[in-house]
């Protein structure tokens, strides 16, 4: 039985899902710098960094520093989230959100074993001129990332007042606008991931056509550079058209207005990592701002769902 709609929600559990949110962050930081200074192989071996977990040399030298941080971060944020799935097994009654709690364990084991299965095959350790099976798991590696987030942050709204306050607001068309909104980013975000873990970024533009044509690279690489841009407006202007849905249906001024602020960031992030191509920190922001807006994209799309049911009996 789930819980009445007007039941209060746990801060317990909302606490530990906040918690558990921000040391994501960090955790994808920290990954996006390390794909950002190319030192996801500073290590050749995996789940331990040269056999250890102190190895030599990784405080003083800045690609060791990146991969072996990045790696103990997320072995913190697995058992945050085995933790998450084990009180919501005791406190939490909605069985949908106890799923929820559930599958991030899954998520992060998954993102563990593509992390690892990415450094085990990369030529470096098989040979061969080609990396395409790295390649492709350090893809999925990215993108799994940004979807353990999302995940993370439809758990933690579950637990929040805007959740349990809920009433109805709009009709079912903004909920499918905003899933409209989401699909187009999560496409992007795909095309994004293919051009960092594929070395495949050619951040120089021409002047005749400004920044939205590379003039720089051939074929697959001139072809996913235009797809990242060009995604990027048309999934930057269908997050706007639903979040001027959700103004014009009466969703607080946060939930709209953050995702307005976070596509004009990320537009100017884009443009800066044009711009300074040699400057790592600007692309992992644009990384994690990306996440950011994928996950609150998310979050008020399954808000504009249970805010387009009837208020159940």
């Amino acid at each position: 039985m789930s819980q009445p709609e007007t039941a209060a929600p746990d801060r317990r559990l909302f606490g530990l899902c906040l918690v558990t949110l921000c040391w994501s962050v960090l955790v994808l930081q920290a990954g996006g710098f390390t794909t950002s200074i190319h030192a996801g192989m500073a290590f050749l071996d995996w789940p331990l960094s040269n056999g250890s977990v102190n190895p030599p040399g990784w405080l003083t030298e800045i690609d060791k520093f990146a991969e072996h941080s990045h790696r103990l971060a997320a072995t913190v944020l697995g058992l945050l989230c085995v933790s998450l799935a084990v009180a919501h097994a005791r406190l939490e009654k909605r069985r949908a959100v106890r799923l929820a709690a559930y599958a991030l364990v899954g998520l992060v084991l998954l993102q563990g074993v593509l992390g690892g299965l990415r450094v085990m095959l990369d030529r470096l350790n098989v040979g061969g001129d080609g990396n395409f099976k790295a390649a492709a798991f350090a893809v999925g590696h990215a993108v799994n990332a940004q979807l353990t987030l999302a995940l993370l942050a439809f758990v933690a709204l579950a637990h929040s007042a805007a959740w349990h306050q809920a009433r109805r607001l709009a009709p079912r068309s903004v909920f499918r606008t905003g899933v409209f909104a989401g699909s187009l980013t999560l496409s992007v975000i795909v095309i994004g991931a293919v051009m960092r873990q594929g070395h495949f970024t050619a951040w120089v533009s021409s002047a005749a056509a400004g920044l939205f044509v590379p003039s720089i690279g051939t074929g697959v690489v001139w072809w996913v550079n235009l797809l990242h841009r060009g995604g990027a407006l048309v999934a930057g202007s269908a997050i706007l058209f639903f979040a001027v849905r959700l103004a014009r249906h009466g969703f607080p001024l946060l939930r709209w207005a953050t995702l307005v602020a976070l596509v004009f960031l990320q537009v100017l992030l884009g443009i800066l990592s044009i711009q300074l191509p040699l400057n790592p920190h600007v692309r992992t922001v644009h990384l994690v701002v990306g996440a950011a807006l994928f996950s609150s994209l998310c979050a008020a799309v399954m808000l504009a769902r249970r805010c387009s049911e009837e208020p159940a009996a």
